[in-house]
């Protein structure tokens, strides 16, 4: 029987969000693919509480020590500042007990592959220890913080909660866009080096993009460079049919995440006035939970916006709504979001940016603009012309059917764990 940890830098579950939601699908693929499986993880907990309904799939749970801020500080000087071998988020991962903790750990349970979640923890490597390993992505954040620098101004602060603890003094230093963009481009450049770097060590690579996946197998060389999307099941039940809001254009994600909040930030700067000058009806929802006041503040500023915070059922928000909006300006990976609209039958209207990594053809299954009176055209035809809608969010979802079904995503795991025999 075959024995797989997961490594990650938070728990993997309850499905509270994107990542965790994408780290138990992976889970529960595998274990569909063989039941006798036995997964185990050690992860760095991100709240207690989830310790106390551990999902079925995982055999066994080993909570990690976080590092201390002394040996953050260290890390930080000596690993990223003065021998530039570390990113930043790699520092504040590392540390040397917990290490040994989970060597011992992998001796006791001797697994055949440690899947580790992000590059934020791949300096966790075994010592002396034949088992496969699987580095897992998720997306290229080199090249999301490299985008993230040009879109600063819709960035309420990088940093974020973080510096509502600080002195005001200390705050605003640490809140000017200057400094941040320096940081942005600091971690950039040491996280592109250590995402080829690292990727040397390890046997197998997992990206949430294909696209990235080929992209970094031509740059990298690497042998074994797979891209694992979410998969969504397209559910016929659920799906909108004719009992849409025809006024109703939609937004989703977590609201204190950066390339989220940029995003409605600037759709409403620059892009919904447009579509309000060309139809005042129309109203602007945006749902998730933690919303910033940055975002809070948008339904003051402009006229139609409405910020929902959390809902009870998020896709009863989007078979509701007339179009689904992704405008995001910087982020890397396949937008989860949009895929998830688009298998509830919803039209989307996207940048380049919020339409990546997806196999889609422009005007046949979703529509896709940068330019920002052709992005509100494809909103505004969209609500004027039911049947264009219906026939664009019909061929949306039969992508999705044959893209992004689960039996895909087996099929991939399937290859990877083949390699053991």
């Amino acid at each position: 029987m075959k024995k797989i940890l997961f490594l990650t830098n938070k728990l993997p579950f309850p499905k509270t969000d994107g990542r965790k939601n994408i780290l138990m699908q992976y889970i529960e693929a595998i274990k569909e693919i063989d039941p006798n499986i036995s997964i185990i993880n050690a992860s760095f907990v991100d709240d207690e509480t989830y310790l106390s309904s551990i999902p079925k799939e995982i055999d066994k749970v080993l909570p990690l020590e976080r590092p201390g801020m002394i040996e953050k500080g260290k890390n930080v000087l000596l690993n990223s500042l003065i021998l530039r071998k570390w990113p930043l988020q790699v520092s504040v991962f590392y540390s040397k007990s917990t290490h040994q903790q989970l060597l011992d750990f992998i001796t006791t349970e001797n697994p055949d592959f440690i899947i580790y979640d992000m590059v934020r923890v791949a300096e966790y490597l075994p010592v002396h220890k034949r088992v496969h390993l699987v580095l897992n992505y998720d997306d290229l954040l080199s090249l999301r913080y490299k985008r993230q620098q040009s879109y600063i101004e819709y960035i309420p602060s990088i940093f974020g909660g973080f510096t509502d603890k600080l002195p005001k003094a200390v705050r605003k230093i640490f809140n000017t866009k200057k400094l941040q963009k320096a940081i942005l481009s600091f971690e950039s450049n040491l996280l592109r080096k250590y995402e080829y770097k690292v990727a040397k060590k390890f046997q197998h690579l997992v990206f949430t993009s294909p696209k990235e996946a080929v992209e970094f197998a031509q740059e990298s060389h690497h042998h074994s460079c797979t891209g694992i999307p979410m998969s969504f099941e397209v559910r016929n039940d659920i799906s909108r049919k004719n009992n849409y809001n025809p006024h109703k254009v939609l937004f989703v994600g977590k609201m204190d995440i950066a390339h989220n909040v940029a995003a409605v930030l600037y759709f409403c700067e620059n892009i919904w006035p447009i579509v309000k000058q060309k139809q005042p009806e129309l109203e602007f929802w945006i749902a998730g939970k933690d919303p910033t006041n940055e975002v809070l503040q948008l339904q003051d500023r402009f006229d139609g916006v409405k910020v929902l915070g959390p809902v009870d059922d998020i896709k009863k928000e989007i078979v509701t709504s007339a179009v689904f909006v992704a405008p995001l300006v910087f982020g890397t990976g396949i937008k989860t979001k949009v895929i998830e609209a688009l298998s509830l039958g919803v039209p989307v209207v996207s940048t380049s940016i919020g339409a990546e990594g997806i196999k889609y053809t422009n005007g046949l299954n979703m529509y896709v603009a940068d330019d920002i009176h052709q992005f509100a055209d494809y909103i505004v035809e969209l609500v004027n012309h039911p049947e264009r809608n219906k026939q664009l969010a019909r061929n949306g979802k039969k992508m999705v059917q044959e893209d992004y079904s689960k039996d895909n995503m087996k099929q991939k795991w399937k290859k990877i764990l083949a390699s053991v025999h």
